[in-house]
C-alpha cells in the first residue's frame, strides 16, 4: 500500500457551481476549481481570471510610501548620492537590481551592497553602514532592515538617513528609519499584504516616478518604463514562495510574459545555463530552474555575483557569471546531500522521529543549504524542522514549518533563548549560544502544542474533485491555462480517479516513473517523479494527480502528474 496522505476533498456545492458556470461561461470543473480557491463574487473571479496590471492598487495606500517617495524623488533632483542595502537571495537580489537600475536610469548616483551571508549575516550590520556612508548620506533597504532597530538608530545618529523597504514580519520595536515600507503594517483590508520584497520595491519605484511626474520632471526627460522591470519582479516573487494571490498573481502572470522575451543580458545568460532559453517559461521554472541559482551565490557567500549578473551590461559578462553560478549550485547541491544524510542519521541514531519539532544541531555544517534541508526533511516527517550550525560555541540557525504551525509565532515564544531572529509563518532564521539549544528544542516544542495541540499534524492532500478521464479534454486543459500560475495560495488543481487500470510503467530519467493509465476506454500517460522504485506498476489503481501543461521536444503537451495511489483491494 503506498497512499501517503489523507485524501481530503473540497464539499460539494452544485447550485454554486451551476451559477457560476452559466455567470461566467465556465466548463463545471473549472468553476468547482474557482469555488474551491474561495472565489465566489463575479468581480473576484474576473479579476483572478484577468489579473491585468491596471487592477494594481495605488502604491500610496502603503504607509510611509509617500514619505519615502516624496524623499527619493527629492534625491533624484538634486542627484544626490544613493545606497541600495538588498538581501542575499533571490527576492533581495531581484530587488536590489530593480531600483539600482531604476534609480541609474534617473541619473542618480548610485551604489548597490549586499553582504555576504557567512561573514555578515542577514540585514544591516555595522561595519557595512559605515563603509557605505562614506559613498552616500541616503540609503534604501530592500528585503531587509525591518528587524534592525539598532543599526538603523547608529546609522541616524551619524547623519546616514535610512528608507526601510521589507516585507517580513514586525518586530516588537520598528527601526527609528526616516520612513519604514513594510506590507505588514497596513491596517484593514490591505491589497499589499502578501507582497516579496521585490513587489514592495516596486511599488517604491512607482511612488517615486508619480512623485517626478507630478512635479514635471519628466516633460524635458524620458520616463521610466516600469513594465520592463516585471520579470525581476515575477523570478523574486515566485522566488520567496509567497502566495499568488491579488497583486502578486498580477505582477508574476504579467511578469512571465516580460521573461519570455526579456532583453535582460542576466536573466538571458541564467536562462541559457538553466535550458530555458527560447521557451515557455513556467512558474515552475522560475522556482525550481532560475532562482535556485541565484540563490547558491548567496547560500555559499558570494552573493555579489550573483548581483553582478543581474546587473550586466553585456551578454559577455553576463556569460561569464552565469558559468560562475552554475558551479556554486552544482557545489550547493553536493554540500545539500551531505547535510541532509547527517541529519538524517541523527534522527535515525537520536530516536528524534517522533518529536513534534525537530530541532537538530552539528558543528560545522555549512549554513547557507540549512534551509533547503529543512525543507526536505519538514516535507519528509511533516513536522517544523530547525538546524544550527555549531562554531565556537555560538548557533547560526534555519528552520522551516508545515502548514497548521506559525514559525515565527513560535520563534518569539523562545525569544529569551535567541540572539537574533526573523522571517514569517513558514520559514526564518535565528542564531543563539550553543549552551542555549536544548532549552531552545523545549520552548519551540511547547510552542508546537500551544498552537496546534496534542495530536501530530497528519499530511493531507486537499482533493478538488472526483473525475472521470474523458472530463479532461482540450477545453478543459483551455481553461486550465487562465488558472496559471499556480503556486503558493493558488496550487495546481488535484484531483482524485477510480477504476483506473496501469497498462504499464517505464522509467525515465533513472528516478521517475511515466505510466500508461486507462480508465472508460480514455487512456493517459502519467509521471510518478521519484517513482523509479515502484517500477514495474500495473493492475487496477485509485489515484491523485494534478493535471498540468508540459514543455517537451517543442511542444506543449497535457499530462497527468501522479501525487499518490493505491490499489482499491488494499
Amino acid at each position: 500500500m503506498h497512499r501517503k496522505k489523507i485524501w481530503r476533498p473540497y464539499p460539494d456545492r452544485p447550485e454554486l457551481i451551476q451559477a457560476l458556470s452559466a455567470r461566467h461561461g465556465l466548463p463545471p470543473l473549472v468553476s468547482r476549481l474557482l469555488l474551491n480557491r474561495g472565489l465566489v463574487e463575479p468581480e473576484d473571479i474576473l479579476a483572478f481570471l484577468e489579473p491585468d496590471l491596471s487592477r494594481l492598487s495605488s502604491p500610496f495606500d502603503l504607509p510611509d510610501l509617500k514619505q519615502a517617495s516624496v524623499r527619493l524623488a527629492r534625491a533624484v533632483k538634486h542627484r544626490e548620492p544613493l545606497v541600495i542595502y538588498g538581501d542575499y537571495d533571490a527576492d533581495g537580489l531581484t530587488a536590489a537590481c530593480l531600483l539600482y537600475q531604476f534609480f541609474q536610469e534617473l541619473g542618480v548616483p548610485c551604489f548597490a551592497y549586499v553582504p555576504d551571508r557567512l561573514a555578515e549575516g542577514y540585514g544591516l550590520n555595522l561595519p557595512a553602514l559605515e563603509a557605505l556612508s562614506q559613498k552616500a548620506r541616503l540609503l534604501v533597504t530592500v528585503d531587509c532592515g525591518i528587524s534592525d532597530a539598532r543599526e538603523v538608530a547608529w546609522a541616524r545618529d551619524r547623519g546616514l538617513e535610512v528608507i526601510i523597504t521589507d516585507h517580513h514580519e514586525l518586530p516588537p520595536e520598528l527601526p527609528p528609519a526616516l520612513a519604514v515600507v513594510n506590507p505588514k503594517r497596513a491596517l484593514g483590508a490591505n491589497p499589499f499584504r502578501l507582497l516579496a520584497g521585490v513587489g514592495v520595491a516596486l511599488l517604491l519605484a512607482l511612488g517615486v516616478r508619480a512623485e517626478l511626474r507630478e512635479a514635471g520632471w519628466f516633460d524635458s526627460r524620458p520616463e521610466p518604463h516600469l513594465g520592463s522591470y516585471l520579470d525581476l519582479v515575477a523570478l523574486g516573487t515566485a522566488a520567496d514562495v509567497v502566495p499568488v494571490l491579488g497583486e502578486n498573481r498580477i505582477l508574476v502572470r504579467q511578469g512571465l510574459k516580460v521573461m519570455e522575451t526579456t532583453r535582460r543580458p542576466g536573466l538571458l545568460a541564467l536562462k541559457e545555463v538553466a535550458a530555458l532559453e527560447n521557451r515557455h517559461i513556467s512558474f515552475r521554472d522560475l522556482v525550481f530552474r532560475l532562482a535556485p541559482r541565484l540563490n547558491a551565490a548567496g547560500r555559499l557567500g558570494q552573493a555579489r555575483g550573483a548581483l553582478a549578473l543581474l546587473l550586466a551590461g553585456d551578454m559577455a559578462a553576463a556569460r561569464a557569471q552565469a558559468r560562475i553560478l552554475q558551479q556554486l549550485n552544482r557545489q550547493r547541491q553536493t554540500l545539500e546531500e551531505q547535510v541532509l544524510r547527517e541529519a538524517a542519521a541523527l534522527i535515525r541514531n537520536q530516536g528524534l522521529k517522533d518529536r513534534p519539532v525537530l530541532v537538530l544541531a552539528r558543528e560545522g555544517w555549512h549554513p547557507g543549504v540549512l534551509g533547503i534541508v529543512a525543507a526536505r526533511l519538514a516535507e519528509e516527517y511533516h513536522k517544523p524542522v530547525a538546524l544550527v550550525s555549531l562554531q565556537e560555541g555560538q548557533g547560526r540557525g534555519s528552520a522551516r514549518s508545515i502548514e497548521g504551525f506559525h514559525l515565527f509565532e513560535g520563534l518569539k515564544a523562545c525569544r529569551q533563548w535567541l540572539i537574533k531572529f526573523g522571517g514569517h509563518d513558514a520559514a526564518a532564521g535565528f542564531s543563539l549560544e550553543e549552551r542555549h539549544l536544548n532549552p531552545l528544542r523545549e520552548a519551540l516544542e511547547q510552542a508546537f502544542y500551544a498552537q496546534v495541540g496534542a495530536e501530530p499534524l497528519k499530511p493531507v492532500l486537499q482533493v478538488d474533485a472526483a473525475v472521470d478521464f474523458p472530463e479532461l479534454d482540450e477545453a478543459f486543459f483551455a481553461h486550465l491555462e487562465r488558472l496559471r500560475p499556480f503556486g503558493p495560495g493558488n496550487p495546481e488543481p488535484v484531483f482524485t480517479a477510480t477504476g483506473i487500470a496501469c497498462l504499464s510503467s517505464w522509467v525515465v530519467g533513472e528516478r521517475h516513473l511515466k505510466l500508461q493509465l486507462v480508465q472508460k476506454d480514455c487512456v493517459r500517460e502519467a509521471v510518478l517523479f521519484d517513482g523509479a522504485p515502484f517500477h514495474p506498476l500495473s493492475g487496477p489503481l485509485e489515484v491523485a494527480f494534478s493535471p498540468r501543461i508540459s514543455y517537451f521536444q517543442g511542444r506543449l503537451t497535457p499530462e497527468i502528474r501522479l501525487l499518490d495511489w493505491f490499489r482499491p483491494e488494499e
